[in-house]
């Protein structure tokens, strides 16, 4: 049976991945829709890594929860 594969390393492809879509779509003369895509892959992409690195960096569990809200950029 297959190894199952760690969260961080799943995140850390999907990231990859939706970094490739962006590029494919802008790369393929497709910049009219590029706003739409950018919005949807982009919100995507950032909530993978923001995931990965609340994995990679364990926060204090008492106040993690605080901090996601207040770390937020728009």
């Amino acid at each position: 049976m297959a190894k199952k594969t760690s969260i961080a390393e799943t995140l850390r492809r999907t990231s990859n991945q939706l970094k490739r879509i962006r590029k494919h779509v802008a790369n393929g003369g497709h910049m009219d829709q590029m706003q739409e895509v950018d919005a949807l892959v982009g919100l995507a992409k950032e909530m993978a890594d923001r995931q990965l690195a609340g994995l990679e960096t364990p926060a204090d569990e008492s106040d993690g929860s605080a901090q996601d809200g207040d770390n937020a950029k728009d």
